[in-house]
């Protein structure tokens, strides 16, 4: 086994997340595995100790409500993981943080929790608790229930009372995912809600009742952030050296019309609530996690935060090159998602570089008003003879376009790659082109529609047709035409009647993308004069450059930060 001497500063975070399934059933396998971490450099461990209505540990507190005292994995084993895990890893001046998850509590069943106490389910629209995703249904507690609270409070107590942990982290301490399930919708938080706007929230569209519905989400997104105010300050007032952190989505947070999880963490970081916070800034793409990571610190300007590292299925050189782009900017750490996916070859990348020397912090994040103040338009000309859709742009109206180029990287650098795009648009539909250089090849892999195009050579089109509101239309296309769609109210479910062609150029390497959007699909058909929201992006994954017209600060669909798209008479 290779040694390495890694200096263990306090300020820099370290850390693994450790799945149940990655828990030894021994304290010698525990000793192993945190012996293991420790000379690779890591220094915290995040130990997965409630997970789905159980507990890794003996707890009296849910023995006492008539659920399982212990996760059966583990009290077959006869073993209390968590008291080993602190023990061992405190031997070696490692941290250790119990790694709760909140709100999703269970998966195809009810489950012990909400077998007992099934008023605690979060309610959507149509009056039933969770949703369906795929093959699977799964439950979720409702962050407005008060009693939901209470056992929070409790559990965590007992917990910080019976280990001495460094800390407890907060996963899923949101609301689900807007496109799978609108919640929350039980009688009485529709009740509560009615009492004080006189609507009931139920009969409310985003669309059709922007600024009420808006109210909707600020209203569920309130009940959130109070909960976080009382656990974390009845928690810090009991065990002021205990370190609270929580995990947050990027796109969490709302904007405009769009709810995101309902997850307001950039108010949480404004007020301090969490000693600090872990972005989930996942992506196998580096240029698109450090874009991420640049996204999460610009709403978390001077609040401490440590991105989570995606190394799912992901090369060890990848992992690596996300670590070291992190340690650029101002962060507390990194934290490593997860255990299972992490081998010795990744861990001595990690050892011998990042994780070996003290981080070098040399970029900023640029502040909100800098993406305003750069924000791009394109003009999009009115025309009546009719487009074929063949990728040759050899209309004459294709010529006389507002062509606009100059490509910016979702990292903040000049695009190495000539992109032009131009907007034409008639009575029925919105006519985008793109042209492409320097493309080394036209072939694709994807060739079923709703596939992954964006995570090969590929253009995105982000509209909003609302003029910056936060309501989108994402259609994406790879270099054979092959096309992804969504909305950002229904997700990838939503299909438009689009229509894309491409031609390329193998002499001058020089690819032509034509696409007609049918405002019928889009919702709405322009007036002129009107400006919509819209920005267009390349994708060249093998160069490591993502890029868009308007500058982005990290993310494509920053639905109030899109470039403009003006309709002329």
């Amino acid at each position: 086994m290779v040694c390495f001497s890694i200096p263990l500063e306090a300020q820099t975070l370290r850390g693994v997340w450790i799945d149940t399934r990655s828990i030894p059933p021994t304290r010698e396998e525990v000793k192993n595995l945190l012996g293991r971490l420790h000379r690779f450099g890591v220094n915290a461990v995040f130990v997965e100790s409630f997970y789905q209505g159980e507990t890794i540990y003996p707890s009296p507190f849910l023995a006492s409500l008539g659920l399982h005292k212990q996760r059966e994995t583990f009290a077959q084993a006869g073993i209390d993981p968590l008291q080993v895990f602190v023990e061992e890893a405190h031997r070696l001046s490692m941290e250790v943080h119990a790694w709760i998850h909140m709100f999703y509590i269970s998966l195809n069943n009810p489950g012990g929790l909400l077998s007992l106490y099934p008023h605690w389910a979060v309610v959507n629209r149509e009056g039933k608790p969770g949703y369906q995703s795929g093959n699977n249904f799964f439950f979720w507690l409702c962050p407005m229930e008060e009693e939901v609270e209470n056992f929070y409070l409790q559990l965590l107590t007992e917990l910080a009372e019976r280990y001495p942990v460094d800390g407890i982290q907060l996963d899923y301490f949101r609301f689900p995912e807007f496109t799978l399930a609108d919640t929350c919708y039980a009688e009485s938080h529709r009740k509560m809600f009615t009492e004080q706007y006189g609507i009931d929230p139920l009969t409310l569209s985003p669309t059709e009742n922007p600024q009420m519905y808006t109210e909707w989400t600020e209203f569920r997104s309130q009940q959130l952030t109070n909960f976080a105010r009382h656990i974390t300050k009845a928690l810090k007032e009991k065990f002021p050296k205990l370190t609270l952190s929580c995990a947050v989505k990027p796109m969490g947070f709302p904007l405009g019309l769009y709810p995101g999880t309902i997850q307001d963490w950039p108010i949480w970081g404004k007020e301090g609530l969490f000693d600090f916070l872990v972005p989930m800034t996942y992506s196998s793409r580096p240029a698109e996690f450090e874009g991420l990571l640049r996204w999460a610190g610009i709403f978390l300007e001077g609040t401490p935060f440590a991105p989570g590292i995606w190394t799912v299925n992901m090369n060890p050189e990848s992992v690596l090159e996300e670590v070291k782009r992190a340690y650029h900017y101002p962060i507390r750490g990194v934290i490593l998602f997860a255990y299972p996916y992490l081998n010795d070859d990744t861990f001595t990348l990690l050892a011998q570089g990042p994780f070996r020397r003290a981080p070098t912090e040399d970029k900023t994040f640029p502040p909100i008003s800098f993406y305003q103040e750069k924000r791009r338009m394109v003009r999009a000309r009115s025309v009546t003879q009719t487009i074929l859709i063949d990728g040759a742009l050899d209309e004459a109206v294709w010529q006389e376009a507002d062509w606009q180029k100059s490509f910016t990287t979702i990292t903040g650098e000049k695009a190495s790659r000539d992109t032009s795009v131009a907007v034409l648009y008639d009575t029925e539909n919105l006519y985008c082109a793109f042209r492409l250089t320097d493309v080394s090849s036209s072939s694709f892999e994807v060739q079923k529609r709703d596939g992954p195009v964006f995570y090969e050579p590929s253009i995105e089109v982000f509209l909003d047709p609302y003029g910056g509101k936060g309501i989108w239309y994402q259609i994406a296309t790879n270099y054979g035409g092959v096309i992804y769609d969504s909305f950002s109210l229904r997700g990838p479910s939503f299909n438009g009647s689009w229509k894309v062609a491409t031609s390329f150029d193998s002499s001058s390497l020089t690819l032509a993308i034509e696409m007609a959007l049918p405002f019928q699909d889009l919702g709405k058909t322009p007036k002129r004069g009107e400006i919509w929201g819209a920005n267009f992006y390349r994708n060249e994954p093998q160069a490591g450059e993502l890029s868009g017209l308007s500058p982005i600060p990290g993310i494509y669909a920053a639905p109030t930060l899109l470039g403009q798209l003006l309709f002329e008479e």
